[in-house]
């Protein structure tokens, strides 16, 4: 509605006095999406081309009219001068236009005089008056074939911006039967219409459908027409496309548009949605395992392109890559990204990310690293599972005693699946260290599990028997 409410006042004017309207080119905005260009076969055959020649021709010829009288006319410059006075004075320009008896007035002069009304109307942004005004001037027979042609495309415009798509599409293919070539900006409009008639709720499936096929067709057209003039297409165009097949659940040709759009117009959301739409076809049931995994690469490939270029801003979008670079085995690319996100404010320091980066820095082998993230994030945590794995981490690195506390911490914490086994692993801690009682307190804890007291017990002996053993060695060597 607001593109109509911008239109040139001083074009409103104009027009009313000289009898004639020229059609705005207003084309809702109606989505982000992605498609690729093919034929409009039968819109833009010249089959249709031909009846619509014939249609316009085989119109009746027009009476001439009579022209306008002085009176009329100066109330109509005195309501444009009101008009385009600073600051304009719209009401009074309407005032003085209702004062005449439109009913006393030739055809010419009444047209005018609805042109006129219509244009303060709408500078007062009251588009049903507005509304009013022209579909009065479609209801005269004497207006010219031209101007009957603009209004009724303008009020099929009107309509389709009140969302009455069905009036919308009646003006709109009324006036399409008499154009043998419509520009790319009406075939636009069209496609527009007929997209959004799709989208309607409660109509049948089989009536959105046509419509969104309608919609397609109407795209096409514009798309092989800007070729074929050497015009530039439009980028939103295909957003639209992509739209409509998506809603088709047509997904090959969603792709097919998503790459498209990637490649000629390369902004972050259409490498994202493309990456996306790579993850979707690689769940798809019947593929092969070489074709998932070759999905699922071009879907890290593209979010990686993004990356690259810096257009992943955003802290989830960075986990994200932190993830994608994890599962294809890229743990080096996964700790820098992510620890990066977090040292820039742009990711939390929460559990599930500190334990993200713990994870990367562990399956690169980066052990010291990974300490510092994962004690936080068992620190963080609600049951003990992450200090058990922390306390993996102290094992591998021979830090027994640190190891031993963190198997403490998490069976303090609690909700580990076998406390058992943790004790079994804190006994063999501090057997490494030569902490013998609290070997066999660990131990002794483990033995309280029916499914870990054989070999608690074991490990009990083994104890009392190194601790001899070491003693001897002692005394030996002193």
């Amino acid at each position: 509605m607001e593109n109509f409410k911008k239109l040139s006042k001083v074009l409103l004017i104009t027009t009313a006095i000289t009898g004639l309207m020229v059609a705005t080119s207003i084309v809702p905005e109606v989505g982000q999406l992605t498609g690729q260009a093919a034929y409009a076969q039968a819109l833009a055959s010249p089959e249709r081309a031909a009846a619509a020649l014939a249609a316009k021709n085989a119109r009746p010829k027009m009476r001439s009219t009579t022209g306008m009288g002085e009176r009329a006319a100066k109330a109509l410059t005195k309501a444009q001068d009101l008009m385009q006075a600073e600051p304009p004075d719209y009401d009074q320009a309407m005032a003085g236009l209702k004062k005449m008896n439109l009913d006393r007035l030739n055809n010419a002069e009444r047209a005018a005089f609805y042109q006129m009304m219509a244009a303060v109307a709408q500078s007062q942004d009251k588009m049903d008056e507005a509304l009013g005004y022209y579909k009065q001037l479609l209801a005269m027979d004497s207006i010219s074939y031209s101007l009957r042609d603009q209004m009724t495309f303008l009020v099929g415009q009107i309509e389709f911006s009140n969302e009455n798509y069905a009036v919308a599409r009646g003006y709109l293919e009324d006036w399409f039967q008499y154009q043998p070539t419509p520009s790319m900006t009406n075939l636009v409009i069209f496609a527009n219409v007929y997209y959004a008639s799709g989208l309607e709720e409660g109509i049948p499936a089989n009536e959105s459908e046509a419509h969104f096929r309608k919609a397609v067709e109407f795209l096409n057209w514009a798309i092989t027409k800007s070729k074929a003039e050497g015009k530039e297409d439009k980028e939103n165009w295909y957003t639209v496309l992509r739209a409509i097949h998506n809603n088709l659940n047509e997904m090959d040709k969603v792709l097919e548009y998503g790459e498209l759009l990637a490649s000629r117009w390369p902004k972050k959301r259409y490498w994202v949605q493309l990456s996306g739409l790579y993850a979707q076809f690689a769940t798809e049931p019947g593929l092969s395992e070489e074709e998932i995994a070759n999905y699922e690469k071009k879907q890290l490939a593209t979010f990686e392109l993004a990356h690259r270029q810096g257009m992943l801003d955003a802290g989830r979008e960075l986990e994200s890559m932190t993830q994608m670079y994890l599962y294809h085995e890229s743990p080096y690319q996964a700790s820098k990204t992510l620890a990066k996100s977090i040292e820039d404010g742009l990711s939390e320091k929460s559990r599930r990310n500190l334990d993200l980066l713990a994870m990367s820095y562990i399956n690169g082998k980066d052990l010291d690293d990974s300490v510092e993230p994962l004690s936080a994030a068992a620190e963080m945590a609600d049951d003990g599972n992450l200090y058990m794995r922390l306390a993996n981490v102290y094992l591998q690195l021979d830090n027994y005693e640190d190891a031993a506390a963190a198997i403490e911490n998490a069976i303090n914490k609690g909700g580990l699946r076998r406390p058992d086994q943790s004790r079994l692993l804190q006994g063999q801690a501090y057997l490494s260290l030569e902490k013998f009682d609290d070997a066999r307190a660990s131990f002794r804890e483990a033995a309280k599990d029916d499914r870990s007291e054989t070999m608690a017990r074991n490990m009990l002996r083994y104890v009392d028997n190194e601790e001899k053993r070491i003693k001897e060695i002692r005394e030996f060597l002193s």
